[in-house]
């Protein structure tokens, strides 16, 4: 009997021990499967943050892009039409020839209808004529060349315009050389 009982108590600490042993792996297991978890949890947020960081810098991008190419758009005719503006300038000369003959009536016509048709591409282009003459002084659409004494004007106000000046959209292209009243 004693040996019986030897052998159950053995068999109980052996027991015992598995039970204690397979505690351990559970525990052990369950804290690894933790640390591995919140590892991976991490992980996943480091790569959250650099894709948004990522997704964010793309849509800036876009829009950049989208405005620079929306200006380049809005904008592309503007070198062309500087190049021009000296030869409207020239075709307004021609036209304001005073005390013209019966012939060049018939010629100053014809150049008037192809003024006309010009600064009508130009207009539905979005280039528009400063208005000066009579006007407030506006240092932003008129540059300053002369200064006169008129009674008839009052103070900071445009008296002659000297040379038209012209916008294409928002963007002045030339100001306006005027002559300002003191």
């Amino acid at each position: 009997m004693v040996e019986e009982k030897k052998e159950d108590e053995v068999v109980e600490t052996v027991e015992e021990n598995e039970e204690a042993v397979e505690t351990e792996v559970v525990e052990d297991s369950k804290e690894l499967f933790e640390q591995k978890i919140a590892k991976l949890e991490e992980e996943v947020n480091t790569w959250k943050t650099d894709y948004y960081k990522v997704f964010a810098d793309m849509e800036n991008s876009k829009r950049r892009l989208e405005k620079e190419h929306s200006n380049s758009m809005k904008f592309m005719m503007q070198s062309f039409i500087e190049e021009l503006l000296p030869v409207i300038d020239n075709f307004e000369r021609s036209l304001n020839v005073e005390n013209p003959s019966d012939e060049i009536q018939t010629f100053l016509k014809g150049y008037q209808m192809i003024f006309n048709q010009l600064m009508n591409i130009l207009e539905k282009n979005g280039v528009e004529v400063i208005e000066a003459q009579g006007k407030e002084f506006d240092p932003n659409l008129h540059q300053a060349v002369m200064m006169a004494q008129d009674e008839n004007y009052d103070s900071n106000i445009i008296v002659e315009e000297l040379q038209k000046g012209y916008k294409l959209k928002d963007r002045v292209i030339r100001a306006s050389l005027v002559k300002v009243n003191e």
